[in-house]
């Protein structure tokens, strides 16, 4: 046996251990589509507090990803830093791009039952039916106005957000 195929031998019996020793609690990976979904409207913002409780109650989150230009502010850097957000840096015009490999990673990298997108963008539609084809179960969280009825309806269920005040 080459060295490739020895890793990928131990690596198929880590991952079946993996599926084995897993608890029944759900495994779920959260992506923020940060320009759509963290910037103020009319003075509010949805909070990150509410998006990790409500993915919580989801099931045990195995890594959470927040997808965000260079002109997001260094408080909200800041803030998901604190949150427990792994910074994705993405170019303006390649934010659903950088949205759809994250989501592609996280399927065969955690291999989770759920996949909880936060946005309210129609382009993310693409993503959500590529994850669906893997059998997994995709979230869709977002608030009004302007939460895609698109997303709303591929979604295998809806997180309604809400704007708070600062």
């Amino acid at each position: 046996m080459s060295n490739k195929e020895t890793l990928g031998f131990f690596e198929r019996i880590r991952s079946f251990f993996d599926r084995i020793f897993r608890s029944s609690e759900s495994e779920v990976v959260v992506i923020i589509d940060g320009p759509n979904t963290l910037r103020k409207i009319n003075g509010k913002r949805v909070s990150l507090k509410q998006i990790i409780d409500d993915a919580k109650n989801c099931g045990r989150i195995r890594v959470a990803k927040a997808i965000i230009t260079t002109e997001a502010p260094p408080s909200l850097v800041k803030a998901l830093q604190t949150s427990g957000f792994e910074i994705i840096l993405a170019k303006e015009e390649n934010v659903y791009v950088t949205l759809a490999v994250e989501a592609v990673k996280s399927m065969y990298e955690y291999e989770p039952d759920i996949i909880i997108i936060v946005s309210r963008d129609s382009r993310c539609l693409p993503i959500i039916h590529k994850i669906k084809e893997r059998g997994i179960k995709v979230y869709v969280a977002g608030f009004e106005p302007g939460f895609s009825t698109a997303l709303k309806n591929a979604a295998d269920k809806i997180i309604q957000l809400d704007l708070q005040g600062d």
